[in-house]
């Protein structure tokens, strides 16, 4: 039987933390190809050893995965909630970083949410899933505030 990954592990170094950001670009991929579960699988064990504030800008990531799951579901409370989330974690972090353009996520996001609460509980389904926002991912490492 193999062994659950150990979750208690030590916090990454930065050099660690840039040494594993390609795990941030797969899992922004794939988000941008609609595996909205399988992006949040992929950043959660580096959100997991991330310092702070990365860690805070992954599980912002995170979350907005999260509320498309919830859309997939058909899960309407939890798509709304999730959106809000990942934009006041997502905000302190505009207008870019680790390459991601925040201003325009912070937008694409502020836009959906909108636009899903118009049509509410009833009537969210309606919703055309190419007003998904895209994570638009620059140059690697730029925006960061590392030296």
């Amino acid at each position: 039987m193999p062994e659950a990954p150990f979750r208690n592990q030590p916090i990454l170094t930065q050099p660690e933390l840039v040494s594993r950001l390609g795990e941030f670009h797969k899992a922004v991929g794939e988000f941008n190809d609609g595996y909205y579960f399988e992006s949040h699988e992929t950043l959660e064990d580096l959100w997991m050893v991330t310092p702070l504030p990365d860690r805070q800008f992954f599980q912002g990531i995170i979350q907005l995965a999260a509320a498309f799951v919830h859309l997939v579901r058909g899960e309407y409370p939890g798509i709304i909630k999730l959106l809000d989330a990942s934009r006041e974690k997502l905000g302190e972090f505009a207008p870019e970083h680790l390459g991601v353009d925040v201003a325009a996520l912070a937008a694409g996001i502020e836009r959906a949410r909108a636009e899903l609460s118009a049509l509410g509980d009833e009537r969210f389904t309606e919703w055309d899933e190419v007003g998904v926002p895209r994570v638009i991912l620059h140059a690697a490492g730029s925006g960061h505030s590392w030296s």
